[in-house]
């Protein structure tokens, strides 16, 4: 108790510096962070007259090839340079590519049908380019991070990503130019919101093979097919966004330029705004109660959790020890102290706001796996179990790692879980601090023994978070494997009654939890600045944080 309360007080001074350095530092003596922006920062943000909107990320975009993207700041890139056969927009599914689509009378078999048009070096888009994206995305030599979004969905992705079927077998066909046909394994009513994700939009597959595994890697070697066009690249610094003149809904899109800087430091962005270099910006949460009457808060829809690598290669083997670290963590008191209550504390998994089956998921199926304030008897009880199935005797000989990103709030973020961890536990946690690239790098070659993560959901269905899962996903970095977890989703892929399959998954969302197989953190939130003169930008809680396609500065 007595080292918690002195890690708030710590806490406490931080913040009251963080807060002191923000009276002065945005808007009052912008220039002292001079230093910290390049000359190139500065002089993109000069517009001429153009359309312009300026924000910025805390890391680059990792990439920008659509069927290895695995996060959301290149997921939300690839939302406006390509475009699906359908779009989702702020939940309103529209026309994308595909002009209009028949489904079969069984459910399960979409025709869709494309509409003219060019992609960005004027080479005609055709539903071959589909075809070869979505085979690209299951073929195991591809590699994709994302495969997992169809394994289970389109017919023999499952079979060709395990490496049993040529990928030829896949239920994609280009039946001509225009019409792409589409076979599911099972009726599937989130499938058309599914298609405006990246990893299932069109490549060239003459483009692929001239660059190899260049592809996308910088501008120039890659075409666009939607809204936007990747007009300049300079890795780590910045990524400008151009109008694509041959895009087929052109005329609606009102903006000439995007300008995506990577800015590292929260408290330079939020200077950077004030200064007029930056339109959108989200506040951090040290500084928030200096903005408290001007910011905007919105839901990006990720949860955080700590993924646990159940690979048997360390102490997490034992269930005992990942329940002991569930129940040792006060939820509140973490959010209090590393967020100051921005963020809210979540004891679950599935998002709560996606659907259920006639209401919010959350609110057809309540559940609260474990206290929100912990309960440090439980916790000791499971550890003790834990440290005998281990023969292990000092609890501090359980010695484990937690990676994180080295941006300074999740180094405030690692610190409170060290402390609670240690203190309620007396085990030994170490915290290991990488750049963000590296740690998703690391996260996907399962090269980790604790690492904090979230999920933002690809489509506002409890199965966006549940099919990471199953034995075998290829997004399952943490090696969990569980028969009756297995059940539960396949139940959900095949029963076509709605309240059997929200019932399934809501089985299988308690069995992770109940099996520990990750340790759940809290629901972001986030506050925001923006430009009065910018109109229509969009933020959004399912597979990207902002839409900005219709979006317009208005003078």
């Amino acid at each position: 108790m007595i080292k918690f309360k002195k890690l708030i007080s710590l806490f406490l001074v931080v913040v009251m510096c963080f807060s002191l350095a923000a009276c002065s530092t945005p808007g009052e003596n912008a220039n002292a962070n001079t230093e910290q922006k390049n000359d190139q920062q500065t002089e993109q943000t000069t517009n001429d007259g153009k359309k312009v909107l300026r924000y910025s990320l805390t890391a680059d975009a990792p990439t920008l090839d659509p069927q290895l993207m695995n996060s959301i700041p290149s997921s939300t890139v690839g939302f406006h340079i390509y475009e699906g056969l359908m779009r989702n927009h702020v939940g309103e599914i529209q026309p994308g590519m595909a002009e209009s689509y028949d489904l079969s009378t069984d459910g399960k078999t979409y025709t869709f049908h494309l509409r003219d048009a060019k992609w960005s070096d004027g080479v005609a888009i055709k539903a071959a380019d589909y075809e070869y994206a979505m085979k690209r995305l299951v073929d195991p030599a591809t590699a994709s991070d994302y495969s997992f979004l169809v394994t289970t969905l389109i017919k023999n992705a499952g079979e060709i990503n395990a490496g049993n079927m040529p990928v030829d077998e896949l239920g994609v066909k280009a039946l001509d130019d225009k019409t792409l046909t589409i076979e599911l394994n099972n009726p599937t009513g989130y499938f058309l919101s599914m298609l405006s994700m990246s990893q299932l939009c069109p490549v060239r597959q003459d483009v692929v093979e001239k660059y190899g595994k260049d592809y996308a890697a910088d501008a120039e070697k890659n075409v666009y097919s939607g809204p936007f066009i990747v007009k300049e690249w300079k890795h780590e610094d910045r990524i400008i966004l151009e109008k694509n003149p041959n895009y087929w809904n052109k005329d609606a899109i009102n903006l000439e330029e995007v300008h995506i800087l990577t800015v590292a430091d929260p408290m330079t962005a939020v200077a950077m705004y004030e200064e007029g270099e930056l339109d959108f910006v989200n506040v951090p949460s040290e500084v928030l109660k200096n903005y408290e009457d001007k910011v905007i808060y919105y839901n990006d829809g990720a949860n955080d959790f700590i993924k646990l690598n159940l690979d048997g290669s360390s102490e997490l083997k034992s269930k005992d020890l990942r329940l002991a670290l569930n129940f040792a963590l006060n939820r509140e008191d973490y959010v209090l102290l590393s967020s100051q209550n921005m963020y809210q504390p979540n004891t679950r998994y599935v998002l709560p706001q996606v659907n259920g089956v006639e209401k919010a998921y959350s609110e057809e199926y309540p559940f609260e796996a474990f206290p929100v304030k912990g309960d440090t008897t439980k916790a000791k009880e499971h550890l003790t179990l834990a440290m005998k199935e281990l023969g292990v005797s000092d609890p501090s000989k359980i010695e484990l790692e937690l990676l994180t990103t080295d941006q300074e709030r999740t180094r405030i973020e690692a610190e409170v879980l060290q402390n609670q961890l240690q203190t309620a536990l007396g085990i030994t946690v170490n915290i290991r601090q990488v750049p963000y690239k590296q740690r998703l790098e690391m996260e996907s070659n399962h090269e980790f023994e604790m690492v904090v993560t979230g999920w933002v959901p690809d489509y506002p269905d409890p199965m966006s978070y549940l099919e990471l899962w199953p034995t075998g996903s290829p997004y399952n970095h943490g090696s969990y494997s569980s028969a009756v977890y297995d059940g539960y989703i396949k139940d959900a892929l095949s029963n076509t009654d709605a309240k059997l399959r929200m019932d399934a998954l809501f089985n299988a969302e308690k069995t992770l939890l109940q099996d520990g197989a990750i340790v759940p953190l809290q629901l972001r939130r986030n506050a925001m600045l923006i430009n009065e003169k910018v109109k229509g930008f969009e933020t959004y809680f399912v597979g990207i944080n902002f839409d900005y396609i219709y979006a317009d500065i208005v003078e």
